[in-house]
């Protein structure tokens, strides 16, 4: 189907984003996955648009039959499509990707400028196609900008470096992006404890990337599965002007620091976990959702003051992504593990941030 054959919802904004094309119903869900000991029901109504704050999106799990084999794809099985690997497809499968990705209802599309970069694509190029998601199909560009590549020595994944070093290499594409208005919400980078150093040096990057990015633009963290924090082992203290000066020695005070600095964070968790005990999948969920939501008696974790006073958001992001790209499992049973994790309850009330992996409601309409 092509873009001109659609009807689309809204008009076009002076920023150049274009109207949401409407979703379509997709087949119902599976059957949950017994014993059903775990919970069935959103807690929440989710926005009947797209909405900046609420994270739709699949950045691994979208299959189109006939797809090439790309660099960095599964060779093997082709036809999965990682949003960080688009710009390595030819225009037409760039294409028939984004309108089947508007059309299931995502509305944020990952993109990494360490990928794009790292495959010889130029910074030019990457922000073209970045446009056409948002002019066209109507999606919210979602950069990641550290690490995502897998040459030793890479310059985006770079080890253990300072802020004194990524300040002057990030910049320039920060600004490119920025000004070229194709910066929706944004990402410090892909698993952070995996090339970087805890404590004040990671903090650091973040804190100027906080400040590098507009303040409009929401900022999330991502990490290896559930760790959503990293600090130094005794604890650092770390100091500016907004919180003082506190000791960061677990994930609470780790939480209380970053409140003028980050949105939220992206929770990586177990693929075997989502698939086959949702139940437990959903308490690891409630570990930093309770707290995200103002749970005392876990810890204290403050609120993000970033573009105004709200809880920090949790997503589900990466649920069954590496299931997915060796096919060990369907975009349906993906779709329904994404749907069982928004599904998580707080007692506080706060309900997940959205989800990053997929997801749809059991009969087939968008979530």
């Amino acid at each position: 189907m092509k873009a001109s054959s659609v009807v689309l919802i809204g008009g076009r904004s002076g920023s150049g984003l274009g109207p949401q094309i409407p979703p379509v119903r997709r087949a119902p869900l599976p059957p949950f996955v017994p014993p059903v000991n775990y919970r069935t029901v959103l807690p929440f109504i989710a926005p009947s648009q797209r909405d900046l704050h609420f994270y739709r999106g699949n950045f691994c799990g979208i299959r189109l039959d006939g797809a090439p084999s790309v660099p960095g794809s599964n060779h093997d099985h082709p036809s999965l499509i990682m949003a960080a690997l688009l710009d390595n497809y030819p225009a037409e499968w760039q294409h028939a990707y984004l309108m089947e990705y508007a059309q299931n209802g995502y509305t944020h599309l990952q993109r990494s400028l360490g990928h794009a970069l790292y495959y010889g694509h130029s910074l030019d190029n990457y922000i073209s196609l970045s446009r056409v998601a948002r002019e066209q199909y109507g999606l919210y560009c979602d950069h990641w900008l550290m690490g995502g590549g897998e040459g030793t020595g890479w310059a985006f994944k770079a080890k253990d470096q300072t802020v004194d070093y990524w300040r002057p290499f990030l910049t320039p594409y920060i600004n490119a992006l920025v000004g070229a208005g194709v910066m929706d919400t944004c990402c410090v980078g892909w698993q952070l404890d995996q090339f970087n150093i805890p404590g004040n040096v990671l903090i650091g990057i973040i804190a100027w990337m906080a400040q590098a990015v507009p303040q409009s633009v929401p900022l999330f963290t991502h990490w290896v599965n559930e760790a959503l924090a990293w600090w130094k082992d005794g604890g650092e203290v770390w100091t500016d002007d907004y919180t003082g000066s506190t000791n960061v020695d677990n994930r609470f005070t780790w939480w209380w620091v970053m409140q003028p600095y980050l949105t939220g964070g992206h929770h990586q968790g177990s693929n075997a976990m989502a698939i086959g005990d949702p139940k437990q999948y959903q308490d690891r969920l409630l570990d930093t959702l309770d707290p995200f939501g103002g749970d005392l008696s876990k810890g204290d974790m403050g609120q993000s003051h970033r573009d105004g006073v709200r809880p920090f958001a949790l997503t589900a992001f990466e649920v069954t992504a590496q299931y997915q790209f060796d096919a060990q499992c369907t975009e349906d049973q993906g779709d329904l593990a994404g749907y069982l994790a928004m599904c998580t309850t707080s007692p506080t009330g706060l309900p997940m941030a959205g989800y990053g992996n997929g997801a749809r409601r059991t009969d087939g309409l968008w979530l």
